[in-house]
């Protein structure tokens, strides 16, 4: 025993002396440099979070008259304090480039990190550097706010988050424009009437949306918006689509931004039509109708208003029935104000105005009875805007279809369900339309409030083409659908959408 314990005595002093000789060679050494790292690691951090900061914070006024590069200087000092950690020489390179496409703010920085235990082997201090990009893109975006029935006593919450959204963009660079839908659609933004839906004509998204203007400017309108009607999905894109026509048309910059942004809280349950279309006539052949059909180029003829599912929340599809025909807010022959139509929501729920497109009909006149649609031989096989209403069998993705599984017949248009279909029908391919115009490439956003009963969200995805699409499109822009279920979710979708429209990127 004394043995084994002499032997483990003089293995233990070994090692203290192995220790003490090498605390002073290597082991402090290596201490030494771990707390440089450290220090230098810190110092890195610090200065690529203050060089991010400069770069967002300038990226944001990239377009307008402020002085992006003295601003961005202003953010890393204001980030990045002098003598931070006992750096020295903080020298930034700041640029800013503009293109026919984007802004740009490029910000990189250096600074010298003074070292302690490195000295020992002759480095005295190192530079460390951070960069970082800011883009902003010229954007040009259609607000389109589903205003229906079911919206009435929320438009409070809906006037402000819209707002908010608009002040996430720039008067005097951004473009933006707004629709308002119901039964019908209208053009609340730029408030030019009554209105032109030529792509052609004068109007579109512009830089003014917050300038006051003798008509109101964007912010006007939107305050006046008040709820009511039906849910005309398919009429709101289309005018959309037309605004950001006319935009790109003045503007002549195929290279801007261009999006749209649907807001809603239902379903499509109207859609707009021509009955008696002299090119696709829906009259019953055997209807009293006095322009049966209608004569080619004579707006005094033709029968274009709206019609609409009634009761579609009903239980049974029997409770459910078509009617029409009703009034377009954006009637050519309507010459009310944008701020009317904005504070006046039912009004096109009135029988066509004026009548003289339906003379002699029996059942267009909108008494809300099950045979409103009597008069027609069909439900017409596109929109008034060219979108088809019976696409194949992409409606068997609707929520109504799914309700219900019952095939879509378009010989059937006194059936309130079939309405339904015909209108979701309209919608999806009003939104197909308009993402494979390639000229354009507008992207577009959805944001569907769960909170007023359930929206389709099958729909909503295709609208924007999201990869969970079921009729997913690569070759197509690829938006986001966001769901919200409440005011709070509702402001974050707002401000996601704002964001990816903005292209603020490191």
């Amino acid at each position: 025993m004394r043995a084994s314990f002499h032997r483990g005595g003089r293995r233990r002093g070994s090692a203290m002396v192995l220790f003490t000789a090498m605390l002073p060679t290597v082991l402090v050494p290596l201490v030494g440099l771990a707390i440089d790292a450290s220090k230098v690691y810190i110092v890195q951090a610090k200065l690529s979070s203050a060089v991010d900061g400069a770069a967002l914070g300038a990226g944001r006024l990239l377009g307008t008259d402020a002085n992006t590069t003295e601003i961005a200087g202003e953010f890393l000092n204001a980030n990045f304090p002098s003598g931070f950690w006992g750096t020295n020489s903080l020298t930034p390179n700041i640029t800013y480039t503009s293109s026919f496409t984007s802004h740009t703010i490029s910000v990189s920085a250096t600074v010298n990190v003074p070292l302690l235990f490195a000295r020992i082997f002759g480095q005295s201090q190192l530079t460390t550097v951070a960069s970082a990009v800011a883009t902003r893109k010229e954007t040009r975006v259609e607000l389109v706010l589903d205003r229906s029935g079911s919206m009435a006593g929320e438009e409070a919450s809906l006037q402000a988050l819209a707002q908010q959204f608009v002040a996430s963009f720039i008067s005097g660079y951004d473009e933006l424009g707004l629709v308002v839908f119901g039964s019908s659609a209208v053009v609340g933004y730029p408030t030019g009437r009554p209105y032109n839906s030529s792509p052609a004509s004068a109007g579109g998204p512009d830089n003014n949306f917050e300038t006051e203007q003798a008509g109101g400017d964007m912010v006007d309108m939107i305050n006046d918006l008040k709820a009511g009607g039906d849910t005309n999905t398919a009429e709101a894109l289309s005018l959309a689509y037309i605004e950001l026509q006319k935009a790109n048309n003045r503007d002549q910059d195929p290279t801007r931004l261009n999006a749209i942004v649907l807001f809603t809280d239902g379903v499509p349950t109207s859609f707009s039509a021509y009955l008696n279309n002299p090119s696709n006539n829906s009259l019953k052949a055997t209807s009293k109708c006095t322009y049966n059909p209608a004569t080619a180029g004579t707006a005094s003829t033709q029968m274009i208003g709206w019609l609409g599912n009634f009761n579609p929340d009903a239980d049974k599809m029997a409770d459910m029935f078509g009617s029409g025909l009703y009034r377009m807010a954006s009637s050519p022959n309507d010459n009310n104000t944008a701020a009317y139509w904005m504070a006046n929501p039912t009004e096109d729920l009135n029988v066509i105005n004026p009548k003289t497109p339906i003379s002699g009909c029996k059942n267009l006149q909108a008494t809300e009875s099950d045979t409103d649609l009597d008069d027609l031989a069909q439900i017409p096989p596109q929109d008034s805007y060219g979108s088809s209403t019976s696409d194949g069998t992409a409606y068997q993705n609707s929520v109504l279809y799914n309700t219900f599984k019952t095939a879509y017949n378009s010989s059937q248009p006194t059936q309130g369900y079939q309405i339904g279909l015909a209108s979701w029908n309209a919608a999806d391919n009003a939104a197909q339309k308009i993402l494979a115009d390639t000229n354009l490439n507008v992207t577009i956003y959805t944001i569907g409030y769960t909170g007023d009963g359930g929206v389709d969200t099958a729909l909503l995805n295709r609208i924007a083409n999201t990869v969970s699409s079921t009729n997913y499109n690569a070759a197509w822009q690829t938006g986001q659908y966001i769901p919200a279920g409440d005011t709070n979710g509702l402001a974050v979708a707002f401000e996601t959408v704002a964001s990816a429209i903005l292209r603020l990127a490191q």
